[in-house]
């Protein structure tokens, strides 16, 4: 690895550990501002769909054009100008409707500072990094992992700094001085060594692969599409139900939030684990690897957690689902088998940024239909967590379907025809 490629993955680093731990704070903000505005209870969790949802936005239809123009280093230059913004916008709120147009900016960060940005800011360097390039992008998306956890300590700053206040300007300097390293880092120049078909699970072919306009006619775009959106809904909606379903059968708020720690600090050698033996077990691998443990503890949880005392029982499911995380593994990965390299940023972008943070700005209300369809009214946990599960199998057979239909088979086929 050459000085300038170490550059690259210590600032993409540095940057998504700032960025995803950002936008993991209004969760772990989320009691402090119900106390501030009570009155904004029905609508509390409007500016994370609203966040999400404009990630979605981003990543679909504005990332390829803006990644084509702007260099990964001069896209961290504005999530700091925008993390910036979100921060104090969220510091001196007037009231929780600027919140909810606030959570724009945030989303805008999640999209261009988080992920697909991440792997598109080494990607020039994947030829240098031969077969441990799954490792190097394992790093960099445990990065943004390693964030999460970090920030989900933030209500800490709140009795350190003494308001919410001044908890969140602290953060929005942080998430700055983060990003303005990150520009400092990364090389100016972005030249790819090789061919980034030497990536984990990329074709092993010279050709470049398909156009984006190519890529979108093909059923494996879309089979992959909708794969990735039903993976995340089965994890993102657990995620989002999981605290709720373990304080409602008891356990103490204290043990119930360890509970999603757990998952988030575990999640970050899952991410790790998967980049590193990639090359080995093949994108299937990754996809039976992301979905089978987390469906087993999606059922576990379900249907045979019912004593909240058994906080062993707990921890063993929440280590199980923390397999989800390499759902962002799969993206860079599955979009080079599938399409080559020709748009890989570009299509991954619109996976790992659009896709991704889509389904989890709808995964928790498409789990509440199920959870809260009891006539009696009580919560349906069992229900919810089963239709999670749902979601995610159909998402693994459509992400196989996908590699069946694999249009590069058939690019490679044409080529050999008219040697």
């Amino acid at each position: 690895m050459s000085f300038k490629s170490k550059r690259a993955v210590i600032g993409s680093c540095i940057a998504l550990f700032a960025n995803m731990g950002m936008n993991s704070t209004f969760t772990v903000f989320l009691m402090s501002l119900l106390t501030k505005w009570p009155d904004a209870a029905p609508v509390m969790l409007m500016p994370i769909t609203v966040g999400c949802a404009m990630s979605f936005i981003c990543s679909s239809f504005l990332m390829g054009p803006l990644m084509k123009k702007l260099t990964p280093r001069s896209v961290f230059l504005l999530c700091a100008v925008l993390g910036a913004v979100y921060n104090c916008a969220y510091a001196f709120a007037p009231s929780y409707t600027v919140i909810i147009i606030a959570s724009i900016f945030g989303g805008l960060v999640l999209s261009l500072g988080t992920h697909a940005m991440g792997v598109n800011a080494v990607t020039p360097y994947f030829g240098e990094f031969g077969k441990k390039v799954g490792v190097i992008i394992g790093i960099v998306l445990a990065s943004a992992s390693v964030g999460a956890a970090v920030f989900s300590f933030a209500p800490g700053l709140i009795e350190l700094t003494g308001s919410l206040r001044n908890a969140y300007l602290v953060i929005g300097a942080v998430v700055v001085l983060c990003n303005l390293a990150a520009y400092f880092i990364i090389p100016k120049t972005e030249k790819p060594a090789a061919s980034a078909a030497g990536s984990a699970g990329a074709a092993d072919s010279d050709l470049q692969g398909l156009s984006m306009k190519d890529a979108l006619k093909t059923p494996s775009f879309w089979l992959v599409f909708i794969g990735i959106f039903c993976m995340t809904v089965m994890y993102q909606g657990l995620c989002g139900h999981l605290p709720t379903f373990l304080k409602v059968l008891g356990m103490e708020e204290t043990r119930a939030n360890s509970m999603q720690g757990i998952m988030q600090f575990v999640g970050i050698f899952f991410v790790l684990f998967g980049g590193a033996i990639v090359s080995k077990i093949g994108v299937k691998g990754l996809i039976l690897l992301s979905g089978l443990p987390l469906s087993a503890g999606c059922l576990l949880f379900g249907f045979a957690f019912k004593d909240p005392t058994a906080i062993w029982f707990a921890t063993i499911c929440s280590v199980l689902c923390v397999s989800g995380a390499l759902i962002l593994n799969i993206c860079p990965v599955i979009t080079p088998t599938l399409f080559g390299n020709k748009e890989m940023n570009r299509i991954n972008a619109i996976y790992s940024g659009g896709v991704f943070w889509g389904a989890a700005a709808v995964a928790a209300q498409i789990l509440n239909f199920a959870i809260t369809s009891d006539s009696s009214g009580a919560a349906r946990y069992d229900r919810g967590f089963l239709l999670a599960v749902i979601f995610g199998v159909v998402g693994m057979v459509l992400l196989f379907a996908s590699l069946l239909k694999n249009p590069m088979r058939g690019l490679k086929a044409s080529a050999g025809a008219g040697k």
